[in-house]
């Protein structure tokens, strides 16, 4: 007799083949001459590998960010393609990501096939998708849009005051006075050097903001700015100040366009052309490799706070590579704000290992940063966007009290001990300042350890270190400036860089294989089921889960930057 578990992979099974037999069977999408690729620019476009079919019909969200730039390029090259519709709505990435996509549109226009961007927002900043729109050859407001433009903005959420409340003493160890993970779980306010570091990264981010719409649409820098606090509140009004070309829907571009003799063609559709015919993906092979999520020690998974980078699961992928004599390097594609310090000192071991076959470069997206920054220093390049989060060279270490918490509750702890820093990992017992000077120990040595690795790996003395690390976390723009990174450029940057690395001409095709290798269909469907959906917890409830319950063990040293670093 079946099991209900049984039962359960069996449909599943069979839903799966039901949907590659649909998948194969389209014949390279039907597409005619004159097409135009519509491009549905909104959700997350996450970090993850151009899975096999079987992992893109498991996949619960939209197209990969290499979805994307890969598409892009094919389309560029095909000849039924006549030009692009962008159909921006609501994005939920961060900046590099978000001028990742814009790059990718940039180069296509050089084909000289013309771009439209059609804006749908209803909120009441927009700032990204607009950023993104503005490469467009045309843009154009849909009549109930709001004018998405308003100025940039951050939020830092801090607990501090949460563990009053709760009777929880909370000891924050942290190296230096930029790690501000600490401040956010520690403190009730910003701190002088905190508020210094946020008001640099915004200001940062803020001059390629509107710089590039500046240049994109024609204006000074200034005149944008004053658009930008005039509060432009209708499409008309945007239309009036040369921000946009025209009030249109999507049906009413595309009538523009020819209507039903003009297609548009879906990324979906599109999907089931296969690049090699444009000479795409093909020839010597370079490997990538994803680093994406917080950084834990073990295998990697999916928690409460998100997506991990486990150390095991990253190891064994960087010895499958370094033993590939077939793959002439690695780019290994970094999105993560830290997390473990062991974990991260092991994975940069790993690749160190892979160096020491090919050359390894390192492509930053929205973030790489503390642990993120950890696994990438000492790769032959590293390349970032302007707008990538890196840095925050420092460690920090969260030790909560919850002695006054269970009393409230009617609980009490008695501990027995032997030797004198037996109670350190005992959260009901507050530390002695014997204990915090051994704490502060720890914690000084794996900060020593992590600006050690930072000064080999970019040739600095470590007072040079220590003076641009401190935690404080940098723009890409900022990290060349203070040589934590080498050169401004995306994902396809970092490509040529390690074909020219590996010895290869850097316009000559390459296949890309892609690790982690996706496991067997079986085991995931077996992980699935036993590990169970994860919860999708809405904002901004997200961002204190992340702080109150991250994926590290109680008392474990961190490499992590802070989680709550958005920029809208």
């Amino acid at each position: 007799m079946f099991t209900r578990r049984r039962l359960v992979i069996s449909a599943l099974f069979v839903l799966v083949v039901i949907g590659l037999v649909s998948r194969f069977s389209s014949p390279d999408a039907g597409i005619k001459t004159g097409s135009y690729l519509l491009l549905d620019v909104s959700g997350a476009f996450h970090e993850a590998p151009p899975d096999d079919i079987v992992g893109r019909l498991l996949a619960d969200s939209g197209p990969s960010l290499y979805d994307v730039l890969m598409t892009l390029r094919a389309a560029a090259r095909d000849e039924r393609i006549a030009g692009l519709v962008m159909r921006v709505r609501t994005l939920e990435t961060g900046w590099a990501k978000a001028r990742e996509i814009r790059a990718a549109v940039a180069e296509f226009k050089r084909t000289e096939k013309p771009v439209i961007a059609v804006v749908e927002q209803e909120m009441l900043a927009s700032n990204l998708e607009y950023y993104v729109a503005s490469v467009a050859d045309r843009i154009h407001l849909a009549p109930a849009t709001t004018a998405p433009l308003t100025g940039l903005s951050s939020q830092f959420l801090f607990l501090g005051g949460l563990w009053e409340k709760l009777d929880i003493d909370m000891h924050v160890e942290k190296v230096r006075e930029y790690k501000t993970m600490g401040d956010f779980i520690a403190f009730k306010e910003m701190t002088p050097a905190h508020r210094e570091m946020a008001n640099s990264i915004l200001d940062s981010i803020d001059a390629e903001f509107v710089g590039t719409i500046a240049a994109a649409r024609g204006l000074e820098i200034e005149a944008v700015r004053e658009l930008i606090d005039q509060g432009l509140a209708t499409p008309s009004e945007f239309d009036a100040a040369k921000l946009s070309d025209g009030i249109k829907y999507l049906r009413t571009v595309h009538d523009s366009l020819g209507g039903e003799q003009t297609p548009l063609v879906t990324m979906e559709d599109y999907a089931a052309v296969d690049v090699t015919e444009f000479g795409l993906n093909t020839g010597a092979k370079i490997g990538v490799l994803y680093a994406t999520g917080s950084i834990v020690s073990g295998e990697s998974g999916t928690g409460v706070s998100g997506g991990n980078i486990g150390a095991d699961t990253l190891s064994e992928a960087l010895d499958e590579i370094a033993d590939d004599e077939e793959v002439l390097g690695l780019v290994l594609r970094v999105d993560s704000p830290g997390g473990s310090a062991l974990a991260s000192d092991l994975i940069w071991r790993a690749r160190r290992d892979v160096q020491d076959k090919k050359p390894v470069v390192v492509s930053m997206s929205d973030v790489a940063a503390s642990g993120g920054y950890y696994i990438s220093v000492g790769a032959d390049r590293i390349l970032a966007q302007p707008t990538t989060l890196t840095g925050s060279i420092g460690v920090v270490m969260v030790r909560p009290v919850v002695r006054g918490l269970l009393a409230n509750a009617g609980i009490n702890v008695e501990t027995l001990k032997r030797g004198k820093y037996a109670h350190m990992n005992d959260l009901t017992v507050p530390l002695d300042e014997e204990s915090r000077a051994k704490l502060k120990a720890d914690v000084d040595h794996i900060y020593s350890e992590f600006v050690d690795r930072v000064a080999a790996g970019r040739k600095m003395t470590t007072e040079a270190v220590d003076e641009v690390g401190r935690g404080r976390v940098w723009t890409g723009a900022q990290a060349v400036e203070k040589g934590l990174v080498d050169e401004l450029g995306g994902f396809w940057d970092a490509v040529d860089a390690t074909k020219e690395l590996a010895g290869l001409e850097v316009d000559e095709e390459v296949e890309l294989v892609f690790y982690p290798r996706p496991k067997p269909l079986f085991e995931r469907i077996t992980q699935a089921l036993v590990g169970g959906a994860e919860a999708r917890i809405p904002e901004p409830f997200a961002e204190i889960v992340k702080l109150m319950v991250p994926p590290f063990a109680p008392g474990a040293i961190l490499a992590l930057m802070p989680y709550s670093f958005e920029i809208r």
